[in-house]
């Protein structure tokens, strides 16, 4: 297991209370919701989804168990992963494990921070090296890294934190990024993604980071725009969102500098196949 495992158990009593606050969630919400959205599924006779309690709860809790809307959502996903099948098609662990083992561009700390949210970060200055693994490459990781994200009750009902570290980029990075793989990665946060994306923030980021910025600010949309952050060197201004005692030492934090990376939390990925390839097989009929 390394040091990394997903929780993957039934929420606590004080997750469910926040679930209640946030998401509306109750008992009698849940199950009036599972119902309902089971029904507009089977109506729905362009798409192919599994309709276990469990599985339509990863739609329900980020659309706040209004059925349409987890609807709604899930067609965004068939639409999404249509449009880039060569990138997704029946996309698994094993396609992308020399990102995860030999590179370390993408990193979810251990430790959740003090809102329980999980905390990625996404290495895009000098640890990336274009050359050993292309800009479609890192999205395939944080594809895969999702899919293992909304197995954790946690993560669906506290969401996630995103913290993108540019330093060290140089232009061999930049030049690296296009218009399609900006407007790729922003679709799926903002339309073909049932986790609840807290927060993205931007650090160490060079003057070249305004060429990168160019390419991604046409689209983002308003909600998303509120809540990304940038904050150059100043990690004082991260610990305003993150606080100091749940960052590890390389970002000003209390915590032991990273000792771990991808090919530690890899093997994860592998307990979990079952539940990708049922995912892998919803979208379109």
């Amino acid at each position: 297991m390394g040091k990394f495992e997903l929780e993957v158990a039934p929420p606590s009593a004080e997750l469910l209370e926040i679930a209640k606050q946030e998401l509306r969630e109750t008992p009698e919400v849940r199950a009036a919701a599972v119902e309902e959205l089971r029904k507009l599924l089977e109506a729905a006779t362009d798409l192919n989804y599994h309709n276990d309690e469990e599985f339509l709860i990863i739609f329900l809790r980020p659309t706040k168990f209004y059925p349409e809307s987890a609807l709604k959502l899930m067609r965004s996903i068939a639409e999404f992963n249509k449009n880039y099948k060569e990138t997704l098609f029946n996309l698994m662990p094993s396609d992308v494990q020399n990102v995860f083992v030999e590179h370390n561009i993408v990193n979810i700390l251990t430790n959740r921070d003090q809102n329980g949210r999980r905390l990625m970060f996404v290495n895009m200055g000098e640890v990336w090296d274009p050359k050993a693994v292309s800009e479609e490459q890192v999205f395939r990781v944080l594809y895969t890294i999702h899919k293992l994200a909304m197995l954790e009750p946690a993560t669906q009902i506290n969401g996630v934190v995103v913290i993108y570290d540019f330093k060290g980029m140089g232009m061999k990075q930049v030049k690296a990024m296009s218009p399609g793989g900006a407007k790729r990665l922003l679709t799926f946060i903002q339309e073909a993604s049932p986790l609840r994306v807290k927060g993205i923030h931007f650090i160490n980021q060079p003057m070249l980071f305004s060429m990168v910025w160019t390419l991604f600010k046409p689209f983002v949309k308003e909600k998303l725009n509120k809540r990304m952050f940038f904050h150059g060197d100043k990690l004082s201004k991260l610990h305003e969102h993150v606080h100091k005692e749940y960052l590890p030492s390389n970002y000003g934090g209390s915590l032991p500098a990273l000792d771990y990376g991808g090919k530690d939390w890899y093997p994860v990925a592998e307990q979990h196949l079952e539940f990708i390839k049922k995912w892998n097989s919803c979208g379109f009929k």
